[in-house]
C-alpha cells in the first residue's frame, strides 16, 4: 500500500498546514519544468498524496486503510473511494482531478460536463484557488485533445483572470497565454463574421502578453474589424499595435489600406 505520508516526508499525526508546506517545497523540487529531469512520475505521486491528505474524508478513510494494511489486511483504492462518493461535490471535484492526473482526460471531461452549469467555478469552489489553476490547465489540455477549443479557451481565461489578479503561475503563465493565442489565431471553429474570434481577441489584448505578441493580436483584431466595416475601432487597435511594435511586418500596409478605405467612405 502506498505510504502518502512518507511521500511527503511527514508523520501520520502531521497538521494540514504541514502537509501544504511540505507539498509546496517538494513540488518545486520535482516539477518537470523546474527540475530539468524526467521527474513526472514522482511529481504525480506527490500530487496524489497531497490530494488525499488534504481532504478530510479522504484522509480519514486513508488512515483507516493504512492501519488495516499495517495489521496485515486491506488496501486503498483512492479512485473507487471517490467514485462511490461522487454525489458529494468535493469528492467529485477530487475525482475529476484524479482522472486528469492519471491520463484519463476523457473521463474527467465527462464528469466535469455533468456540473457544467456551474462552469469552472465548481472546481474553484471545491479545490481552492491554486489547485484550481493547476487542474484547470490540465482540463483545458484534455479539451484541446478533443478539439473542444472554445471550452479549453474559457478554462484558460479563468486561469488568466486569477493570475492577473495575483500571480501564482508566474513565469509558467506564458504557457497559458501561448495556448490562448494559438486557439484564437488558428483553432476556433468558423462562425459568422468571425464574431467569436473578435470577442476573444478584444478580451485578450488586455492581458499581460509580451509587447510584440500583443501588437500581433491588435493587428489581427483590426483586420477582422475592417472586414466588418468597423473602421473606427480598427483604427484604434492599429494605433495600439503601432505603439507596441512600429516595425512589425505588414503593419504599415494595413494602416495605409485602412486610411484609403476610410477616405473612400467619407
Amino acid at each position: 500500500m502506498k505510504d502518502y505520508y512518507a511521500t511527503l516526508g511527514l508523520c501520520p499525526n502531521c497538521s494540514k498546514a504541514e502537509i501544504h508546506k511540505s507539498y509546496r517545497i517538494k513540488a518545486k523540487e520535482l516539477h518537470p519544468d523546474l527540475s530539468g529531469d524526467d521527474q513526472t512520475a514522482k511529481f504525480l505521486a506527490l500530487k496524489e498524496a497531497y490530494e488525499i491528505l488534504t481532504g478530510k474524508l479522504t484522509r480519514e478513510a486513508y488512515n483507516l486503510s493504512l492501519r488495516r494494511a499495517r495489521e496485515g489486511g486491506g488496501n486503498w483504492d483512492y479512485r473507487s473511494f471517490l467514485n462511490a462518493r461522487k454525489d458529494d461535490p468535493e469528492s467529485l471535484a477530487r475525482l475529476i482531478c484524479f482522472d486528469l492526473m492519471h491520463d484519463n482526460g476523457s473521463q474527467a471531461i465527462r464528469l466535469f460536463e455533468g456540473v457544467q452549469r456551474s462552469g469552472y467555478s465548481f472546481l474553484l469552489q471545491h479545490l481552492g484557488r491554486e489547485d484550481f489553476m493547476d487542474y484547470a490547465f490540465l482540463l483545458a489540455e484534455a479539451y484541446l485533445e478533443q478539439n473542444s477549443t472554445v471550452k479549453a479557451y474559457r478554462l484558460l481565461r479563468g486561469i488568466a483572470r486569477l493570475e492577473e489578479e495575483r500571480p501564482y503561475f508566474k513565469h509558467f503563465y506564458v504557457e497559458v497565454l501561448e495556448r490562448m493565442s494559438s486557439i484564437v489565431k488558428h483553432q476556433l471553429p468558423e462562425d459568422q463574421d468571425n464574431r467569436l474570434r473578435i470577442t476573444f481577441l478584444s478580451d485578450m489584448i488586455h492581458l499581460s502578453f509580451p509587447p510584440k505578441e500583443n501588437a500581433r493580436l491588435c493587428k489581427l483584431l483590426s483586420e477582422l474589424l475592417i472586414s466588418l466595416g468597423r473602421y473606427q475601432e480598427a483604427a484604434k487597435r492599429l494605433l495600439e499595435a503601432y505603439k507596441l511594435a512600429p516595425r512589425m511586418p505588414g503593419l504599415k500596409e494595413t494602416i495605409v489600406s485602412l486610411s484609403r478605405i476610410r477616405h473612400n467612405h467619407g
